[in-house]
């Protein structure tokens, strides 16, 4: 996706990931809308800034890949 994978901590692999495996688990949609609205819910259901942070990461990461 990115040339320089070092800009992006491991978290966001893996917050993704985790969002990509509910929807699947859910028989859902697995397309970016769908991938960044699961990120947006878990972002808003935790009160952990560090991981609202990674979320946003996350979120700023597909988005940039997909330009």
């Amino acid at each position: 996706m990115h040339d320089n994978n070092e800009e992006y901590p491991r978290e966001i692999y893996a917050v993704i990931g985790r969002a990509v495996s509910e929807l699947i688990a859910a028989s859902q949609p697995l397309d970016k809308k769908s991938v960044l609205i699961m990120l947006q819910a878990h972002s808003t259901r935790t009160t952990d800034a560090d991981l609202q942070g990674i979320y946003r990461k996350a979120f700023r990461y597909l988005l940039e890949s997909f330009h």
